[in-house]
């Protein structure tokens, strides 16, 4: 029986984090419209974004292009393609990126720092794909976004001097989620003989905190020793995210969520067939947070289906606490999904063993 529960429990890094600051600060759910926390929200994301690119150097060392690429409804989805300065670009790997935020929270300009950080510190492309958000455009419209952005980079990114035999794809919460939907996506593409983009190879997945359960009375506790252990239990009042802002996201999303048969939000419950010839996967899991069972679960299904996987455990740090620069974890978070894309880029992606190994970082 599944029990992760030793996971969820504050570390001495998370104590001496709020003992410092105070408790992280909640979104003022139920009290101000949806539309007002999201504008809130991404302002304090932009400017935390802009911050670290000053404190850090990276916009020295990054150049960064914006383009506009046609969804299947003509919209025209904002795409930022980040490089290291002064290099030649040709046949580079690219980075495929999906921001978090509930599906509700993200911009642009938010993610700046993070995309930049990854291109200094290795040789890569990174697309950075800004979906449509709920409550304005409920779901699909953000997985449709996803793949569709996606899909025109496979047929158009090495024209800024991406090499499409070298793809991997990646994303932070609600981001992990459209990037599993857009590779299981290609790969039931592939499975149908569709060959538009037949060079076009992804070569791994880096979830971090991945949103994997969208629907969450789908979800089965019949798998673990006790119901209470289990996280979306053990850590409902979890600070950062909690259950209360989960339900806020998927309200937001719209009742297509919960009756849409096109688009499956619940990418983590996925059958075994559908699993089996993924790509390497990278998964960074926090251990105070609701989402960390479906993760973990996740994980040891890739694994029993031959998919290679390593995951990496923060044990008692909340979901999404790289907002927090002070946190030692916050720089090892930067490292592993480093580590990751260059793991899958390697030709060291073996699966060893009969059972999942978890690093506890």
């Amino acid at each position: 029986m599944a029990d992760f529960s030793k996971f969820g429990y504050p570390s001495r890094e998370w104590q001496e984090h709020v003992a410092k600051y105070g408790p992280a600060p909640e979104a003022s759910i139920g009290k101000v419209p949806a539309l007002a926390i999201q504008r809130s929200m991404n302002a304090g994301r932009e400017e935390a974004s802009a911050k670290q690119m000053k404190i850090e150097g990276l916009s020295s060392k990054v150049d960064i292009q914006t383009i506009l690429i046609h969804a299947r409804d003509n919209f025209l989805i904002p795409t930022r393609i980040y490089k290291k300065t002064g290099t030649s670009y040709s046949d580079r790997p690219i980075y495929v990126f999906y921001h978090g935020g509930g599906f509700v929270y993200g911009t642009l300009d938010s993610e700046d720092a993070a995309c930049s950080r990854i291109v200094v510190a290795m040789d890569i492309i990174v697309f950075h794909i800004s979906y449509r958000h709920a409550p304005r455009h409920p779901f699909p419209e953000a997985h449709n976004d996803a793949l569709d952005a996606f899909n025109w980079i496979m047929e158009n990114g090495d024209a800024f001097g991406g090499d499409l035999g070298n793809v991997v794809v990646g994303g932070v919460s609600a981001g992990a989620n459209l990037a599993c939907h857009v590779v299981l996506a290609r790969n039931a593409a592939l499975a149908r003989d569709y060959e538009s983009d037949e060079g076009a190879i992804i070569k791994g997945l880096v979830l971090v905190t991945p949103w994997l359960v969208v629907n969450k009375e789908k979800i089965s506790y019949d798998e673990f020793a006790t119901e209470h252990n289990a996280s979306r239990v053990q850590c409902s009042n979890a600070p950062v995210v909690s259950s209360k802002v989960l339900d806020f996201f998927v309200n937001c999303m719209g009742e297509e969520v919960h009756n849409n048969l096109d688009v499956d939000p619940d990418v983590g419950l996925v059958s075994g067939n559908k699993l089996r010839g993924l790509p390497s996967t990278t998964i960074m899991v926090a251990g105070s947070d609701p989402l960390r069972d479906e993760a973990l679960l996740f994980a040891r299904n890739l694994h029993e289906n031959d998919v290679p996987v390593h995951v990496h455990v923060f044990p008692g740090l909340p979901h999404g606490f790289r907002r927090f620069d002070d946190l030692p974890s916050s720089r090892r978070w930067d490292e592993l999904v480093v580590e990751g894309i260059k793991w899958s880029l390697s030709d060291d992606t073996m699966t060893y063993g009969s059972e999942l190994s978890l690093n506890v970082v």
